[in-house]
């Protein structure tokens, strides 16, 4: 892996930045993220704001962003989410019931993609079932949810993250939650969020040149898996889930390492970016 002081970033077209551990962490900003996002812009490139926590709306994640002083409209937001709804209408499976794991937003998504959402001992007979991580998950959800995928309903869920950073240590994430109704269930769901292709396939679909887009993120096993997928260049920052001796027990080795979102504009200031 040969070093270089600074990743060449004014040679991409577009880049895709997660969020959690890399635009924020919890509710505060990481230094000097707002100000990188404002050089990108100014510099003319095209950005995505990427996240498999499913919690919250687009709407929600816009306002959140504008409380940290990153503006971001609501087409460059893209949580696993409103990618699993795009995914579920282009499959036609409006008018179907379905028994949804998850937050108001995350239910709201999955009424806007068309479906009839079903609530209580109804749920068993749901003809899909939605999981997506949220604060306050229940026996009863796990229960409703395994009862439906094995009474043959389609399985889905918003990603397979087992844990997201926060200040004080990761936080249990969908991965977790999903895995309960799989074992209960027997079956394994279809995941819209990283690092399966189609979070990326969303993002991406105004990009011809997929070399010339870059995927900013903090986990090895989700953003860098999943951008090496589909063709992009991965960046990885260690603001977030991945640790230095993390990167080094790995086998998944991103295009670039780069202490935080910061050192992306500002010449690779800390660690030594790699390529």
């Amino acid at each position: 892996m040969k070093e270089t002081a600074v990743v060449p970033w004014r040679e991409f077209d577009a880049f895709l930045l997660d969020l959690d551990g890399v635009v924020y962490l919890g509710g505060a900003a990481i230094p000097g993220a707002a100000e990188t996002v404002a050089a990108l812009r100014a510099a003319g490139k095209a950005l995505r704001f990427l996240t498999n926590d499913p919690r919250f709306s687009v709407a929600e994640l816009a306002a959140k962003l504008r409380g940290l002083g990153i503006a971001a409209d609501a087409d460059e937001i893209f949580p696993s989410g409103r990618v699993l709804a795009r995914h579920l209408e282009e499959a036609d499976l409006g008018g179907r019931t379905a028994y949804v794991v998850g937050t108001a937003a995350l239910k709201e998504e999955m009424a806007a993609a068309g479906l009839q959402l079903l609530e209580g001992e109804a749920a068993r007979h749901a003809e899909v079932v939605v999981v997506g991580g949220h604060n306050s998950l229940g026996y009863q959800e796990v229960r409703l949810a395994a009862q439906a995928v094995r009474n043959g309903a389609a399985f889905y869920a918003t990603g397979r993250d087992a844990t997201f950073p926060m200040p004080d240590g990761p936080w249990p994430a969908t991965g977790a939650m999903l895995a309960a109704v799989e074992v209960a269930s027997g079956k394994r769901a279809v995941v819209a969020g990283k690092p399966e292709p189609l979070m990326f396939e969303v993002a991406c679909r105004d990009f011809a040149d997929r070399r010339k887009v870059a995927v900013v993120g903090d986990t090895l096993e989700s953003d860098i898996v999943g951008g090496k997928k589909v063709g992009c260049v991965t960046i990885l920052v260690l603001s977030g889930s991945t640790k230095p001796e993390d990167l080094a027990a790995s086998p998944v080795k991103p295009d670039y390492v780069l202490p935080s979102l910061a050192a992306l504009v500002s010449g690779g200031s800390g660690p030594s970016a790699m390529r």
